[in-house]
């Protein structure tokens, strides 16, 4: 079992030496089964240079951009008239209903569930 995303499937078929019809491997993607996760940009408060910080923001969540984003970095546009690459539709697998955790629960457990991970994983 390996621990990735459910995008990866995609990453297998377009850097396979001869692309393959199907994925070689699946997600586990059943209900409450694995944990979307987002990734975020946002403007440093106090910088220096806050109106080409909002730019590049802005430019980030373009259609062009989020329509390039998913060959580069094997995740979703977040922009919703952006249109993802066919090889995505053919090969992501997403879960009708990840697991959902509050940010702040999260916050809370977290140092705790690492410790516990890596009590498992690291003898």
């Amino acid at each position: 079992m390996v621990v990735s995303y459910a995008s990866s499937p995609v990453a297998e078929v377009i850097f396979a030496q001869e692309p393959p019809a199907e994925a070689p491997t699946a997600s586990i993607t059943a209900d409450n089964s694995c944990f979307r996760q987002i990734e975020f940009v946002g403007i440093v408060k106090g910088g220096r240079n806050v109106e080409l910080a909002r730019k590049f923001v802005d430019w980030m969540l373009s259609k062009q951009f989020q329509e390039d984003i998913p060959l580069q970095m094997f995740v979703f546009p977040v922009n919703s008239s952006a249109l993802l690459p066919n090889v995505f539709s053919l090969h992501a697998q997403i879960p009708e209903q990840p697991a959902q955790l509050d940010f702040a629960e999260i916050a809370q457990k977290r140092d705790g569930w690492v410790a516990a991970l890596r009590g498992v994983l690291l003898p």
